[in-house]
């Protein structure tokens, strides 16, 4: 698995990206169980329920031997991940893809963070019955960072020093914006990275939202268009 993995590493570098994005995204859903589990052994253990806390500690040490092997994989894929899918305004847009119309989707239907983002654009995100207008998934990232950083600026700020929230080489959140590749300011208190995909910033959304308590299913996207068909 490891000469495969480097293989695609070296020869398809772009398709390395996606799948450790997207072993990262399953890394943080395992969490999520984990975190479940955690909470059903709590309360066996409270009723004294033994077997049941035999149970989901014996499903949490089999769960426990995938994350390690996840983890190994996306070390393995490792490459820093500066590029951005070449986001444009609207008006270029329409000028430079043919049928522009044809991939039109319905804004008002709505999609989550566990979908995958390549080759879709934005038309808004909603959090906590918040509709909030958008046209680059750039712009989504910095807006759901100005909207947490209003709830908790303290928790937001923290993230500068966490380093499950930066990336293995880099910062994604920082007071000095010379170690970013593509930094943009949040609300002139912090900057962020923005020079990542779609999907890696969808990532760190995640990521932001499980700091601060809320649910991921809470978070919905409305696309605007839809060019899967066209970059087959």
């Amino acid at each position: 698995m490891k000469a495969i993995l480097q293989m695609i590493k070296s020869e398809f570098p772009d398709k390395a990206i996606d799948i450790s994005e997207s072993m990262q995204l399953l890394q943080e859903m395992i969490n999520n169980i984990m975190e479940d589990i955690s909470n059903k052994i709590n309360t066996a253990f409270q009723n004294r329920d033994f077997d049941n806390v035999n149970k989901y500690q014996k499903i949490a040490e089999n769960i426990h031997l995938y994350e390690k092997k996840i983890e190994e994989i996306i070390d393995i894929l490792d490459i820093e991940n500066t590029f951005t899918e070449g986001e444009i305004d609207e008006d270029t847009e329409r000028k430079l893809i043919p049928n522009y119309a044809d991939y039109i989707v319905d804004h008002n239907i709505e999609h989550s963070l566990y979908e995958n983002l390549t080759h879709k654009r934005p038309f808004a995100f909603s959090i906590n019955d918040s509709k909030i207008e958008v046209k680059t998934w750039k712009e989504m990232f910095i807006k759901t960072c100005e909207y947490l950083i209003c709830i908790d600026e303290q928790e937001f700020m923290s993230f500068e020093n966490n380093p499950k929230m930066n990336g293995k080489k880099n910062k994604y959140f920082s007071m000095n914006p010379n170690s970013m590749n593509d930094p943009k300011p949040v609300l002139n208190k912090i900057y962020v990275e923005t020079n990542q995909s779609a999907n890696s910033l969808r990532n760190l959304i995640v990521k932001m939202l499980k700091e601060f308590n809320l649910k991921i299913s809470d978070y919905k996207i409305y696309f605007r268009a839809d060019y899967t068909e066209l970059n087959k």
